[in-house]
């Protein structure tokens, strides 16, 4: 009997240890509500990334008014941390803690982002990124995170490609800012451009905050370049644009996804700046191009009152589809386990709005690769496969 009442009371114990591990792996939902964080800079220099965050929301509007998933609500809460790093933190710990979300999808600003990773894989919340681009963000492999949109990699082999598309470029200079996601973007360019027997021919930096880019345009200019690739984020790459524009520096560039390309334009108030810059996009068509009708029906609608579309509203959608798509494939038993285990499943998902098709394993949780092109073609904002060269 002695041992029969020990046996019992281990086994007591054992449940009560398992119990907490349970119910946490049900956080965040219940018979009628799914909650997902949605954090990102809704204020400060760079706010203009946050439209990526409403328009993640927006779409799980749509879906709520469509009848939610399986019966359930998605209850979004939006966050902001300004693209700063430390209010990157304490908005993950606001998250996970005192909201206790389900998941979250959201993630604009890579310092920002890899700042948030490690307390976000130690809580085991699921986080699927939706615009920070830097490939350390899930690279090593956390079994929570993954990247729903194209990585900073991906991006800077495309920049490189794209230069070196254009007939007869070999003197290719470089600009960008000091942190690491310019480094993200300018690393793997450097190496598609080695890979090619081609060297940068000078690199200058732009720091974050700068209101002046003379003297780097200037020793861009007297290099007499055939192309420059850029890694600024939207404030400075106006700067450099107005005074690339200003001083004469003619060789055409291919920006980072650092802006918006047509936010971009307006923050110049002019066109002339923008001819000859072109930058790796995203998304399967211009944004309001008959290949974004269906995101436009569903995003636009359901913006926030005051919020214009802009290029970056559905960067970040296009993981929210992933999401919802996983969500219903589970079924109302829904928990973070299982959530995972379905992500690391996706095949050839296409989410209608980015470029390409998203796919997941246990080994590789950077689903989406494929990128193109934005600029003016011969007078005309077009998407492009290589230099001249139309995306089908």
């Amino acid at each position: 009997m002695a041992r029969f009442a020990i046996a019992l009371a281990g086994a007591a114990l054992a449940a009560l240890a398992v119990a907490p591990a349970v119910a946490q792996d049900r956080t965040g939902v219940t018979d009628t509500t799914i909650k997902i964080g949605i954090p990102g800079p809704l204020t400060g220099p760079n706010a203009s990334f946050g439209a990526a965050a409403y328009g993640i929301a927006a779409y799980y509007k749509w879906v709520n008014d469509q009848g939610g998933v399986h019966g359930r609500k998605i209850e979004a809460i939006l966050a902001d941390y300004a693209c700063n790093e430390a209010k990157g933190v304490a908005v993950a710990k606001k998250l996970i803690h005192e909201d206790k979300v389900f998941l979250i999808n959201g993630g604009i600003c890579s310092g920002v982002a890899l700042a948030m990773r490690p307390v976000i894989e130690e809580s085991g919340v699921p986080w699927v990124v939706s615009t920070a681009v830097n490939q350390k963000i899930t690279e090593p492999v956390a079994k929570n995170i993954f990247h729903g949109s194209q990585t900073s990699r991906d991006a800077g082999v495309n920049m490189g490609k794209f230069a070196l598309s254009k007939p007869g470029a070999r003197k290719i200079g470089l600009i960008g800012h000091t942190n690491e996601w310019a480094k993200g973007y300018l690393d793997p360019m450097r190496d598609q451009l080695k890979a090619a027997g081609v060297a940068p021919a000078i690199e200058v930096t732009m720091e974050r905050g700068q209101t002046d880019a003379t003297a780097q345009v200037l020793k861009l200019k007297e290099a007499n370049l055939d192309f420059v690739g850029v890694a600024l984020y939207e404030p400075e790459l106006a700067i450099f644009l107005r005074d690339a524009h200003k001083y004469g520096l003619a060789a055409p560039k291919v920006g980072s996804m650092g802006a918006d390309y047509v936010n971009t334009e307006k923050r110049l108030g002019a066109r002339e700046p923008m001819e000859g810059f072109f930058q790796v996009f995203q998304y399967k068509d211009l944004t309001d191009g008959p290949g974004m009708k269906k995101a436009r029906d569903m995003i636009v609608p359901n913006l926030p009152a005051g919020q214009q579309m802009t290029d970056f509203t559905f960067y970040g959608p296009g993981s929210a589809v992933a999401i919802v798509h996983v969500l219903n494939k589970i079924g109302r038993d829904l928990t973070r386990e299982k959530f995972v285990a379905e992500m690391e499943k996706l095949k050839d998902f296409d989410t209608g709005i980015v470029a390409g098709k998203l796919s997941f394993s246990p080994e590789d949780h950077q689903g989406a690769h494929q990128l193109y092109v934005v600029g003016y073609d011969g007078g005309k904002l077009s998407v492009l496969e290589a230099w001249g060269k139309k995306a089908q």
